[in-house]
């Protein structure tokens, strides 16, 4: 636990025993997160170099939509990686994917220097490379100035599906008015001046509702002309900071502990010449929301359920979100394809060519070969197989060369068969728990076929006050809930969390014998004793998926619905039939190959072998377009220049010693 995780802790228990926080406000509750999961995952900071302002000096124009895999941002373009780069923080977002303010630094966690207090404390930042804003080199050199047109402009919103910002928190926009030098004190010795930084735009906090009224725009525009001379020199940045403060709450709450509480998102930040403040208009043609499964009922599901009859596990329709950020009407195309384990495209569907009016007078797509396209009739081969994975690829490409961003035309969706349900994706952007005595949670779940449940998995969440540590609860499957339970197994003893375990992710908890489950079947748990708010279990919730109407607790007043939209993390798993047609599946040990960043949005690709092959010398690496054609061969080298190959699908094939185990990893190119 971090110091400021202590403090946080001491003065919320004293604060809840001097309140009373007792068991007659049972009650089910969502709440911000206490640290960041995708963050914490450390395979996410390998490609990352240590030092956090390396020195870049880049040329306009600067763009950024966020419209990649995140968790961190461009180090093209930005100095340091706090924010959250995501695509399931923001609420309509102007392309798909934004920048993430919240209380919580690079690995997830919360700041250190973070402390319960009314007076605003800087939290993430988000600072530009150096830039050239002295002149500008296409299509010919030449000095610019003030009367260039220079502006800098962006989107922002507050709270998204996180929590809201307090009053006295804001979100900044700094330029860098004086870098660090060293200069001559007044007692003639030489000292250091540090970097002067310079608030040219704030916004003070308020909620999601406040900001919006629920309706579009879900974001609001800020232009700010460059005009000032002491700006126009060749190592201009420009950086944004939001300040969050932790005042003690008047009443009960944990509320106001959560990193995640006091939320900004920012999106489609743009630096260029010649630009009039007014206008607001891109030609980007581009997905405004992440792809979704094509299962109806779920995110994932056992491979062994659905081929018994797949037509009846599928969405007849994807929904696609699309928009057109300029202000004119545009041709473009629209497709998508299907890819097994190993890369094969093995489905593909076309919506065509048809025409794009602009969001700000027709919304998103509403052509319905592409903003709500069939799912292909037997879209995935039905051979019995252990486990399966597919992706569901999207693309759009506006004409024939293509708008002037291309990296938001591509999104996809990994659609996964093992041997367990989920209505999740796999990521929380909330916690959910029940206080209450003895209060129970339930998840409903349906299975196409009679089967046994071994295990169930749940998604424990980090709190500052530790809730999820040393807690005792039981594993409960129920047959039915309402209008009279029938219970199909209960732990017989309490399990206690284990205080050793790491939070932030799914943890198994083996049943003490297999359960039989047929048709429609609750998985869950009941705390026992009496459960106030600094005590319930915090168990992950997917906001971004819509199963709550599949959520049941009961707090001691009777079985009840959810009011909660989204997906509470705990999952069913099933004993696998461990037979395996051949060829169906990699060889154990293989698909451990890891590409960073993927979609590419620069110039280099970086390749990190798995483990057990990692010290094996020489390995082979051949890379192939979308048509089969071979357009790069040669041994391993950890960085891979990909500036030749054109926006679009590749496959990379690494090959061992010895050819064995060869894998397949598909990536995108998308500058």
């Amino acid at each position: 636990m971090t110091e400021a995780m202590k403090i946080f802790h001491i003065i919320l228990c004293l604060f809840l025993f001097l309140q009373g926080a007792t068991v007659s406000q049972a009650q089910e509750m969502l709440l911000p997160l206490s640290a960041n999961p995708t963050k914490i995952k450390k395979e996410y900071r390998r490609g990352f170099q240590s030092e956090k302002n390396q020195y870049r000096v880049l040329t306009l124009p600067f763009r950024d939509d966020f419209s990649y895999r995140g968790p961190y941002p461009d180090q093209g373009l930005w100095a340091d990686r706090n924010v959250f780069v995501n695509s399931s923080f923001a609420v309509h977002p102007k392309t798909i994917g934004t920048a993430t303010f919240d209380a919580f630094d690079q690995y997830g966690n919360l700041y250190e220097h973070l402390t319960p207090t009314n007076t605003p404390l800087a939290a993430d930042e988000l600072s530009s490379h150096h830039i050239r804003l002295d002149s500008v080199f296409s299509p010919v050199p030449k000095k610019i100035g003030p009367g260039d047109g220079v502006v800098l402009s962006f989107y922002y919103q507050p709270q998204g599906n996180g929590g809201d910002p307090l009053r006295q928190d804001s979100l900044v926009l700094q330029f860098l008015h004086t870098p660090g030098h060293y200069t001559t004190g007044d007692d003639g010795e030489e000292e250091y001046a540090e970097d002067l930084w310079q608030t040219v735009w704030l916004v003070e906090g308020l909620s999601l509702k406040e900001f919006s009224n629920d309706t579009f725009p879900y974001f609001k525009r800020v232009a700010i002309q460059i005009t000032d001379p002491v700006y126009f020199r060749e190592d201009f940045r420009f950086r944004f900071r939001n300040h969050v403060s932790f005042p003690l709450p008047g009443n009960p709450s944990l509320q106001n502990y959560t990193g995640s509480r006091s939320v900004w998102n920012i999106d489609y930040v743009y630096l260029n010449v010649n630009r009039d403040p007014q206008q607001t208009s891109y030609f980007d043609i581009a997905f405004a929301s992440p792809a979704r499964s094509m299962l109806a009922r779920y995110a994932a599901m056992p491979w062994s359920h659905y081929i018994l009859n797949p037509q009846a596990h599928l969405k007849s329709n994807l929904s696609v979100n699309i928009t057109n950020l300029d202000n004119a009407i545009y041709p473009y195309s629209y497709r998508y394809y299907i890819q097994d384990e190993n890369g094969n495209i093995i489905r593909n569907y076309s919506g065509g060519t048809w025409n794009i009016a602009p969001f700000s007078t027709h919304g998103y797509q509403e052509y319905q070969p592409h903003a709500s396209p069939i799912v292909i009739p037997n879209p995935l081969p039905a051979a019995p197989a252990v486990e399966r994975h597919f992706d569901i690829v999207h693309v759009i490409r506006a004409g024939i060369a293509g708008d002037n961003n291309q990296q938001n035309d591509t999104i996809a969706f990994r659609q996964s068969f093992g041997n367990y349900f989920a209505y999740d994706d796999g990521t929380p952007e909330a916690g959910y728990g029940v206080t209450g005595r003895f209060p129970q949670i339930a998840k409903r779940y349906v299975a196409a076929k009679q089967d046994k449940i071994s295990a169930i998995d749940i998604y424990l969440n980090q709190t500052i006050i530790e809730s999820n540590t040393d807690r005792p609860f039981k594993i409960t499957l129920w047959k039915s809930i309402h209008p009279s339970e029938t219970i199909l197994y209960q732990s017989e003893d309490p399990i206690y969390t284990d205080p050793t375990e790491e939070m932030n992710r799914f943890v198994r908890y083996e049943l003490s014998r297999a359960v039989e489950v047929s048709d429609t079947f609750y998985v869950g748990l009941e705390q026992q004793g009496n459960v106030s708010i600094n005590e319930f279990l915090s168990i992950g919730f997917d906001t971004g998926n819509d199963a709550g109407r599949q959520i049941f607790y009961n707090s001691g007043a009777g079985w009840m619905q959810s009011i909660y939209k989204g997906a509470l993390m705990i999952r069913p798993v099933f004993d696998s039939d461990k037979t395996v047609s051949a060829n169906l599946l990699p060889e154990a040990g293989v698909g451990k190959t890891t590409l960073y960043p993927n979609p590419v949005t620069g110039g280099q690709m970086t390749i990190w072998p798995g483990q057990e092959f990692a010290a094996e010398k020489p390995l082979q690496i051949d890379v192939f377009d979308i048509y089969g054609k071979l357009v790069y061969s040669g041994e391993y080298r950890q960085s891979l220049n990909t500036l030749h190959m054109a926006n679009g699908l590749y496959y990379l094939r690494i090959i061992h010693p010895g050819g064995k185990h060869p894998e397949t990893i598909p990536f995108i190119i998308a500058r």
